[in-house]
């Protein structure tokens, strides 16, 4: 079996590309996606570890509650990080504003 012949199953069995769509792509655009794959398959066993200790924590605790196993992010803790976000972002427009940027042919103008 030759390297293409491995890739093109290896396209086939993790992203499910048909011959056509994995010849159309690029060397590195196929890696990228294959490497992406991998990270994709990472975080959903990582999200069934953590439903597995909801589960334990759950059949542990004498009466659960929903906020005991998970706690929403609230629009409130968004909303905070976008003030804080605007805030940060008016601060350095302030920084900014202390310099002057001439363009280069004003520069060379004054030489």
């Amino acid at each position: 079996m030759t390297e293409v012949e491995r890739q093109l199953g290896d396209g086939w069995r993790y992203l499910r590309l048909t011959p056509a769509e994995f010849y159309r792509l690029t060397p590195r655009e196929f890696q990228i996606m294959m490497r992406m794959e991998r990270e994709h398959l990472h975080d959903e066993l990582e999200r069934a570890a953590r439903i597995a200790l909801m589960h334990e924590q759950a059949s542990r605790a004498k009466r659960p509650k929903l906020s005991d196993l998970y706690k929403r992010p609230t629009n409130e803790h968004n909303d905070e990080t976008l003030a804080d976000k605007a805030e940060a972002a008016n601060h350095a427009q302030e920084w900014l504003a202390q310099f002057t940027f001439e363009s280069r042919e004003k520069n060379k103008e004054r030489r």
